[in-house]
């Protein structure tokens, strides 16, 4: 029984869910059961990715969040994204051992925003047996990068934002 590998997609560069996407769909496409579990999207963007179980029937997508924290857009209570945080977390420790790939959507947000303990994802990553886990976001916990099989970390050289462009459907979402 081979233990499945970990990967951490982390920066402050544009791309880290997108490469857990490729990876999660390359997976899917080779016959393997892939799951996706977000901490801070929320049913209500209209986020292209949701369109990926109605194609794969082995890539599902499972969206906890409570939307942006501590930004101006941001709606929920501090007590709110905590839960919604620990639900996503049960969640992945439920898909355990249940699929191949299990992608952790902006967990390291979380952990850095103190929504989640590092150990509870230390935890989860000691007890995945053969299921292969990616964790993406800014600000990677040291932990996760010292356990991690592989990590790239994106750099933001530039970016549309920074003139003012706003993301495209298809491009960013």
């Amino acid at each position: 029984m081979a233990k499945g590998l970990v990967y951490v997609f982390t920066g402050n560069g544009k791309g880290k869910t997108s490469a857990a996407l490729g990876v999660g769909m390359r997976a899917a496409l080779s016959g393997m059961k892939v799951a996706m579990v977000c901490w801070y999207k929320e049913a209500r963007w209209p986020i292209s990715e949701l369109g990926l179980p109605k194609k794969l029937k082995n890539f599902n997508i499972f969206l906890s969040g409570k939307g942006f924290y501590k930004l101006p857009t941001d709606h929920a209570t501090g007590e709110e994204h905590k839960e919604a945080a620990m639900e996503a977390l049960k969640k992945a420790r439920v898909l355990l051992g249940k699929v191949d790939v299990l992608i952790l959507d902006e967990v390291n947000n979380a952990v850095s925003d103190r929504l989640v303990k590092v150990g509870d994802v230390v935890d989860l990553l000691r007890k995945r047996g053969e299921t292969h886990i990616v964790l993406t976001g800014r600000h990677a916990p040291k932990t996760f990068v010292r356990m991690a099989d592989l990590v790239t970390e994106m750099k933001k050289i530039k970016h549309p934002f920074d003139k003012g462009k706003k993301a495209i459907k298809g491009l960013d979402y």
